[in-house]
């Protein structure tokens, strides 16, 4: 009889307790639910580009900084490649930034925004590959530094490729098509 008492009270208090734990939560969709079309850009174009270049060419910025962008290259993610899921178009491209300026830059400030028509795509940082996104450490007046930057688009080959930087109080646009 002891044995059914205890069962009956724990079955009891688990039954409250998950009651309880139940009505605690809230619903939250997260930022990648799409509710409508378009939704979501905002969060990926706050400003329109003060200027507008093709990908391999230079840019110079008000500040003594330039900044290139590399014609994008396909390339194959590893298993380890963050945000990467097939069928998604996967592009590389180096970002060279040339510190003319008289103050270090902090380079973990540039934030890219990349879309295909009306795609949104992620970014993807893959060390196998070499994208481990921007250097954390500043980039000294008078120094340059190149790193690779990856995305992923859901998109095919050829589509055009807009991608949105902004960096040190200026925001460049880049064109191109996916490769």
């Amino acid at each position: 009889m002891q044995l059914k008492n205890k069962a009956i009270l724990t079955l009891s208090l688990a039954a409250i307790t998950a009651s309880t734990l139940t009505g605690c939560a809230k619903k939250d969709v997260g930022a990648n639910t799409k509710t409508e079309a378009g939704s979501n850009s905002a969060l990926v174009e706050a400003e329109a580009p003060t200027a507008t270049i093709g990908f391999g060419s230079s840019l110079d910025l008000p500040n003594g900084v330039k900044i290139t962008f590399s014609e994008p290259v396909h390339f194959a993610p590893t298993k380890f490649a963050s945000n990467y899921q097939k069928p998604q178009i996967p592009n590389k491209f180096e970002v060279t930034v040339v510190n003319g300026g008289t103050k270090a830059l902090d380079l973990a400030t540039i934030s890219v925004a990349a879309k295909s028509g009306s795609n949104t795509c992620v970014d993807v940082l893959d060390g196998d590959n070499g994208i481990n996104g921007a250097p954390a450490e500043a980039l000294k007046a008078g120094s340059t530094v190149t790193f690779e930057y990856g995305i992923a688009c859901i998109a095919k080959i050829g589509d055009p490729l807009e991608l949105t930087a902004s960096f040190d109080g200026s925001v460049v646009g880049v064109t191109g098509v996916l490769k």
